[in-house]
């Protein structure tokens, strides 16, 4: 009984300790955010965050998930250091983040690629409210070359995830990629995948664009623009004719609006387990005594309570514009997903490695014992359950407060200031804007169907990227930067 003592008191160790503890702490805050509770939200992150401290596994992901529910509680300098937080632990580890199939925990969280792309786009509208030219310039720069570097990571990733999997002793790896009992499109929407290519949001190109459309020296006699390296017809590609892009020129006079708008919430994580045939994992027979071979899985689920439709009036007169859509997250968070499942399936298997090779111990240690007594019989079963289900756990944790879609549309800015925008459900949110800017930004959000539209920011560009110095120096500046 000794034995069984020890090997009960393991078991439930290692089964407590490999619960992801972050998803438990912040369960009250996911619940809040779903509900539309953006106030409940901030206090139930802020609490679960008492166990964040300064190198957490997940400190970056809770700082990103503080910046996004600081921004929809309308608390602008909470989010703008959350912000700077987030980015300085990017920075610290973009390179980071490769699979190890061996690790049986979680491991620090990085961030996916789309975390950190749209902490950029975040940086980048905080940079243009507060008039902060060079963080512009940086986090635009961020913008427009980490996707190949992105790319690069995934691919060494799989690379070194499939590497230590085809090397695993008694993993038939080959044979059960090759067997179809895995299959990619149980766990994503694989239509979804294909609406962008991977690791591409058109968000950041599309600020780029209007920027390089909209920001010119401010007392410059020339008119001199900003060139930050992206194309119309690029964006027209990826969307399509849209009337925000058929509008879109680089003309000096016109004074113009940009009203965005994030509604919904993105696809979340959740683990799904199935069982695999052991004669197919061991391409035999198993050892006596393992009762099955766990594989776990983090599967996307889409969150569908939304207000998709949204018109703009300008001025109080005329007929109301459409909003348009931007960018759909659920499709951007899908193709990450896609291209990063190799590395996942990979992992996954070598977690069931660990998990049948437990079973096989608890079973040679408690062999003789189980002939001897049908409680230790019972008792062994139980044991192999909970090691092989501890050892088997797929990676649930991301951002959770990233919206579903962001949309926009370009108003002539009306002269009364005024624009008012209705949602599909009936909410109304009226903003006053500076009529005598040449261009304004109007950022919004509705988090679900029927809940009050939320204005987080509402600011002129006018002198965002204003000259701090002769052309020479401000050219010079921007060949480095890009």
């Amino acid at each position: 009984m000794k034995l069984i003592s020890h090997l009960s008191a393991v078991g439930i160790l290692c089964f407590f300790s490999s619960c992801a503890s972050y998803q438990r702490n912040t369960a009250e805050f996911r619940n809040s955010w779903d509900q539309g509770d953006t106030i409940g939200a901030l206090a139930n992150l802020e609490k679960a965050g008492s166990t964040i401290k300064p190198g957490h596994d997940e400190e970056l992901l809770w700082n990103l998930e503080m910046s996004s529910v600081a921004r929809a509680n309308q608390l602008p300098q909470m989010a703008e250091l959350h912000l700077n937080e987030a980015k300085t632990l990017v920075d610290q580890n973009f390179g980071g983040g490769l699979i190890d199939p061996q690790q049986k925990g979680l491991g620090e969280y990085v961030g996916k690629f789309h975390d950190r792309n749209l902490l950029e786009i975040y940086r980048s509208l905080s940079a243009l409210e507060r008039k902060d030219s060079a963080r512009v310039q940086s986090s635009f720069n961020e913008l427009r070359f980490k996707r190949e570097e992105a790319r690069e990571l995934n691919r060494k990733k799989i690379v070194d995830a499939e590497d230590k999997a085809s090397n695993t002793e008694n993993l038939k790896y080959k044979e059960v990629m090759e067997s179809g009992e895995i299959s990619v499109s149980d766990y994503v929407n694989t239509e979804l995948c294909n609406k962008y290519a991977e690791f591409y949001n058109p968000f950041g190109d599309y600020l780029r664009l209007v920027l390089q459309n909209r920001m010119y020296d401010v007392g410059s006699s020339r008119n001199t623009k900003f060139d930050f390296g992206v194309s119309k017809s690029t964006l027209t590609s990826v969307l399509g004719r849209k009337n925000f892009l058929v509008k879109e020129s680089p003309r000096r006079g016109d004074s113009a609006t940009y009203i965005f708008m994030e509604t919904g919430s993105a696809p979340y994580r959740q683990e799904k387990k199935i069982r695999l045939p052991l004669v197919l994992f061991y391409g035999g027979n198993p050892p006596g005594g393992v009762l099955y071979a766990p594989i776990a899985f983090p599967q996307l689920q889409y969150r569908d309570d939304y207000d998709s439709a949204f018109q703009v009036k300008s001025g109080g007169k005329g007929s109301p514009i459409r909003m348009e859509e931007l960018v759909d997250f659920d499709a951007v968070i899908s193709s990450e997903f896609k291209a990063d499942f190799p590395a996942e399936m990979a992992k996954a298997m070598v977690q069931t490695v660990l998990a049948v090779a437990s079973q096989a111990a608890i079973e040679a240690a408690t062999k003789e014992q189980q002939e001897e007594s049908v409680a230790v019989a019972l008792f062994a079963a139980v044991a192999k359950v909970a090691a092989a289900e501890s050892l088997t756990q797929a990676d649930e944790r991301g951002w959770y407060s990233v919206p579903k879609k962001v949309l926009v549309q370009k108003i002539p800015t009306p002269a009364n200031g005024i624009v008012s925008v209705t949602s599909q459900s009936g909410q109304i949110i009226k903003a006053k804007i500076n009529p005598n800017s040449h261009t304004n930004f109007v950022y919004l959000k509705s988090i679900r169907k029927g809940f009050p539209i939320k204005q987080l920011a509402n600011f002129s560009i006018d002198s965002a990227l204003a000259s701090h110095g002769n052309e020479e120096d401000r050219s010079l500046a921007l060949s480095q930067s890009f």
